[in-house]
This record gives C-alpha cells, structure tokens and sequence, in this order.
C-alpha cells in the first residue's frame, strides 16, 4: 500500500513538473546539481582545502557593491524580485480577500471609449446583447467575396510590456463560423485556445438543436465524406468545418485536460494552407472554475511549449476562444500574461492588466471568481517553477503561500 501510494507521489510531482516546463525545457533541479557534482568530485587534499579555504574568505572580503551587481545579472533573482511584487500585492490588501478587493475596486471600471457602433449594426453576429465590442480594438476581416462581412465579434488584446498579441472571440454563431476560420487565416493565428463543453455547455443555446461545429471527428475528413463526432452523431464535413478546413488531425487527448487538434485551414480561392494547432478544454463548466489549478495551467502553458512541426513564430497572435469570449477565455489571458511578465522579471500591475483587458475587450470579467482563478493559477505555477530552480531566494516560496490565503476557491467543479 506504501509502495502505491509512493508511486502516486512520484507521478503527480512528475505532472506537475511538466507543467512548469516552458519552451526552453525542464530547469536543474537543485537534487540534480548536488548528484552530478558529486559524481564528478575527487579527493581534495590537505593543500587543495587550504587554498579553497582562502578562496573563500577573499570573496568574502569583496565589497558588497560588487555582490549586489553580481546578484542583479542572475534570472532568478530577477524572477524572485517579479513573483514577490505579485505577491505583495495580495498580501498588503486591507480587504479579507481578493474577491472582496475585484468587487469594491475593480468591477466598475469602463473603457474611456465605450464606442461601438459596428457591434449595433452587427447584432445578429453577436451572442450577447449586452456586452458591446469595442470598435477601436476590434479585428478587422477583409473581404474575399461580395457576401462577405468584414465583422467578427473578436477583439485584440495587447499589454505594454509584452509582444504577446491575443484575439479574444466568441463560439461562433453557427452562421459566423466561416468568419472565424477566415479570421485564423487571414490573422495567421497558429494557436488556438478553446473553452467549451460539447453540446452540454450551458452558455451555447444551440446545442440542443444542431451540432457542433467546432467538434473534432475521430479520423480525418476530405471531400463530401462523413465522420461521427465523439457522442456517435453523424456529422458531415459541412457541417465540422464549414468549407473552410481541410484536414483535422487528433494529437493527443485527454491528457493533462487539453486535447490537442492540428487543423489544416485553406483560404478560399487560395491553394496555401495554414497548419494551426488548436488546444480545447472539455472540463470547465460554465460559470465555474476548474477543480485543480493544473487544467488551467496545462491549457494556458500549452502553445508556448515546443511541438514537432510547430512553425509558429512569437509574434503570431494566439485565439483564445469560449462562450462570449469574456470570462473563461479572460481568466486564459490574464494568467498567462502573468506567468510571462514574472518570468522576465517584470512586475506585473494586476489592476493595471485588468484595465488594459477591459479597454479593449469591454465587459470581460464579469465575475470576480475569475478574477481571482489567473492570479490563483500564476500563483501556482511559480510554486512549481521554483521547485525545479536553483538561484531563486528563500523567501519567495513563504512569500507565495501568505499570498495564496487571499484567492481561495470560490465555487469548485
């Protein structure tokens, strides 16, 4: 039973590790460094002890200047110094929570612009009838026939410090999903990131009447054949892709929550193809946040991570995609600009992000719950990027748990 139990240990350490691996791969543990050193030592003699005695005692003597400026070049004081402005902000909040602190502070805020009249004119294109698009962020499509709309409920999302551009969109309609696959061409979005329960996410009316467009078939799919959906409906290519795909691909499912789809995208009257790789989570309801930071860590780390045959380059935009675009797909956002800005030894300004999401993506983050989740998550993730390196200060890892106190869950799933 104690050997079970072990092995259960060993392979969730294992998951989460993976998790906290980005696109330059797995850092040294500090176990690691200790076994190889010690594998390469030898014997030191009496000489060799007395001039590493010496050694030390004049590093000790140099002047702290130069320590301090030698500490400054290191990344992961630089990362220490990021992570503990994220977590002083939680930390020095008078309010008994983050919650409270979104809900008094926060949730009021307006775009200065509130401009959308393209949203008005475009009502039938929009799931929601409440929440506007902002026509100064808005994406822009271009015409490739005379019945083509040049509108998209999608907005584009940039943050000051980073050169990480996102579109964050609405499930489309089940007339706007040739839009959508236009706006991944003509965009050259490679990363795709989906958030939607097939046919039982109760933020999709439609469901319970016609299926689902964004399925993915079990085998790949040409020309008129049909390909049955993963709940045994029969669907024809049509219907998936809407003429807009030629090939969908499965990678990899059900693995660490995402499901990972390679999605060949042909432009019409074009013989050019994008290969765009599309991560979906199947496992976060409406409403709710996901039970285990870990899904949502393993759905937003996932386009940063190396794939073979990936050919995206930093500067294509990544889709990030749920029921109004406004709450799952912002919590998405929020927590990987987060994890991005500490692990290059930025602060981040959490209220700051939020207003620079909410002036361009009006009315995101409707609830405080998912407010909290980002931080939560990029909370998280840190815990477990500092397990795996070795020149992070000491008192970062207690410095997050204080931090943690103020995110606790608020509905699980």
């Amino acid at each position: 039973m104690k050997k079970r139990d072990k092995t259960t240990k060993e392979k969730k350490e294992k998951q989460e590790d993976t998790i906290a691996e980005d696109e330059d791969g797995p850092v040294k543990k500090k176990d690691d460094k200790k076994s190889s050193s010690a594998e390469g030592a030898k014997p030191r003699t009496p000489v060799a002890r007395s001039k590493e005695k010496e050694r030390t005692s004049k590093e000790k003597r140099k002047p702290s200047a130069e320590v301090t400026e030698k500490e400054k070049e290191s990344p992961g004081l630089k990362i220490s110094l990021a992570a503990k402005a994220l977590c002083k902000y939680l930390i020095d909040m008078k309010e008994p929570s983050l919650s409270t602190y979104f809900d008094e502070h926060l949730a009021k805020y307006q775009p200065a612009d509130p401009s959308a009249v393209d949203w008005e004119k475009n009502m039938s294109k929009n799931r929601s009838k409440e929440f506007k698009l902002l026509d100064k962020t808005r994406v822009h499509l271009t015409q490739q026939s005379p019945e083509d709309c040049e509108y998209i409920n999608a907005s584009v999302v940039k943050f000051d410090q980073s050169e990480t551009e996102f579109i964050m969109t609405q499930f489309p309609l089940p007339d706007t999903v040739r839009d959508f696959w236009r706006m991944v061409s003509q965009k050259k979005a490679l990363r795709v990131i989906t958030v939607f329960e097939p046919y039982v996410d109760e933020a999709i009316e439609e469901w319970n009447k016609i299926p689902s467009v964004m399925q993915a078939p079990t085998a790949t799919t040409s020309g008129g054949e049909q390909a049955a959906g993963e709940d045994g409906k029969t669907q024809t290519r049509e219907q998936i892709v809407n003429n807009s795909v030629r090939r969908i691909e499965i990678d990899e499912r059900d693995k660490s929550w995402v499901n990972y789809y390679s999605i060949e995208v042909v432009a019409e009257s074009c013989s050019e193809a994008s290969y765009v790789r599309l991560f979906n989570c199947t496992t976060w309801p409406w409403k709710k946040v996901p039970g285990e930071e870990k899904k949502l860590l393993a759905l937003t780390r996932a386009p940063w991570k190396v794939r073979h045959g990936s050919r995206h380059q930093a500067s294509d935009p990544v889709v990030v995609m749920c029921d109004l675009g406004l709450d799952r797909s912002a919590t998405v956002v929020l927590t990987a600009i987060l994890i991005e800005l500490v692990l290059a030894g930025k602060p981040p300004d959490c209220d700051a992000l939020f207003r620079k999401m909410r002036d361009q993506r009006a009315g995101c983050f409707t609830l405080s719950m998912f407010y909290s989740y980002a931080i939560r998550a990029a909370l998280i993730y840190l815990k477990l990027k500092f397990r795996q390196m070795t020149d992070v200060t000491d008192d970062i890892k207690p410095m997050i748990d204080s931090a943690l106190a103020k995110v606790p869950f608020l509905r699980k799933v």
